[in-house]
């Protein structure tokens, strides 16, 4: 299938922070990585394949014209606000990565970058955990959500949630009593864990 944006230029500056001045050759591929690695799965092979069909046809209407604009087009916002602060920052060149400095600006640190990121990544994940769920209340009007057609081994079946969240693997550098004492601060017994709400 040809290549298909379901997230124009002009849409993502518009409704995003991102400024008139950034070159779409560092935004193009990402709205293309956004698409694969988030939408696809969210839609499954069926429904996305349709959807690409109809936007290259110019025949988006109706009830597919309502998912493009008020569900898919907001998720796709946010994860492009995900994807792009590390793809800004860091560039290619011939001998290294570096990172790109401009006149008037200083590039941001790796750990200002992850707090941007994680803050668009939360939002994004609650506009694509919205799209999943309007599918799933209007399975009638996207019959193709459902059922995939002539299912391969390619074949992408739609996630049911989009939420994801870190492992909790006990406390960190002696912060928490790790169940030492109860919810009162107060020492428990060796034998018994209480974990506690008071770290």
């Amino acid at each position: 299938m040809a290549r298909v944006l379901f997230l124009s230029e002009a849409t993502l500056k518009a409704e995003s922070i991102l400024q008139d001045n950034v070159d779409m050759k560092v935004v193009t591929p990402t709205i293309l990585d956004v698409q694969n690695f988030y939408i696809l799965p969210i839609l499954g092979t069926t429904l996305y394949n349709d959807l690409c069909s109809k936007v290259i046809a110019g025949s988006l209407a109706g009830a597919d014209k309502t998912l493009m604009d008020d569900f898919i087009t907001p998720a796709m916002i946010w994860y492009c606000r995900y994807e792009l602060p590390f793809n800004m920052n860091y560039k290619y060149f011939n001998k290294a990565v570096g990172v790109q400095s401009a006149d008037n600006m200083t590039p941001a640190s790796l750990e200002e970058i992850a707090m941007v990121t994680d803050r668009a990544k939360n939002k994004a994940e609650w506009y694509a955990e919205r799209l999943t769920k309007y599918l799933l209340s209007n399975e009638t009007l996207y019959p193709k959500y459902i059922t995939q057609e002539n299912p391969n081994i390619d074949t992408i079946y739609p996630k049911r949630t989009n939420y994801t969240s870190g492992m909790y693997l006990g406390g960190v550098g002696g912060a928490c009593c790790e169940g030492e004492k109860n919810f009162k601060g107060l020492t428990v017994d060796r034998g018994r864990r209480e974990y506690c709400n008071y770290c």
